[in-house]
C-alpha cells in the first residue's frame, strides 16, 4: 500500500485554491494534526467526507458542512437570545434538541430557536 506524504492542507489549497476559506483551513489542520478518521469521528461523519471536504469533491451540502466544522474546531461564539454569548457549538446543539424540553431553559430554546436569526437550520417560509 503506498503512503501519499501530501498533508490535507497542502491538498486543501490544490481543491479550493489560495486563500483557503476559514473553515477549510481548520478542517486540513485539525487532520495534519491527527488523522483524517480522528477529525471524522468528532464531526460524526466518514473519514472520505473530510477526505471530500478538503479535496472540495463534496457534492453535498457546504453550508452544513462549514457550519458542522466551524461549530466543531472553531472558537466562535453566537450571541443567543436565551442564554447570552455561547459557542457557536452549544447554538447548534441546543436548536437541534429532540425530545420533550425537560426543564425552563429546554422549553426557552424550543420556542425561540425555530424563530432566532442566528438559526440557519430554520426553514424560509
Amino acid at each position: 500500500m503506498a503512503f501519499n506524504s501530501e498533508s490535507n492542507f497542502t491538498r486543501a489549497e490544490t481543491g479550493w485554491g489560495k486563500p483557503l476559506p476559514e473553515w477549510v483551513r481548520l478542517l486540513a489542520a485539525a487532520c495534519d494534526q491527527s488523522s483524517q478518521r480522528d477529525v471524522a469521528g468528532k464531526l460524526g461523519k466518514s473519514s472520505a467526507y473530510v477526505s471530500r471536504l478538503i479535496s472540495r469533491t463534496y457534492t453535498g451540502d457546504m453550508a452544513e458542512a462549514e457550519s458542522l466544522v466551524r461549530a466543531t474546531y472553531g472558537s466562535e461564539t453566537v450571541n443567543c437570545p436565551v442564554a447570552g454569548d455561547i459557542p457557536l457549538a452549544g447554538c447548534r446543539t441546543n436548536r437541534r434538541r429532540k425530545g420533550a424540553a425537560v426543564n425552563l431553559v429546554h422549553r426557552l430554546w424550543a420556542r425561540n430557536c425555530p424563530t432566532c436569526p442566528i438559526n440557519t437550520d430554520r426553514s424560509e417560509a
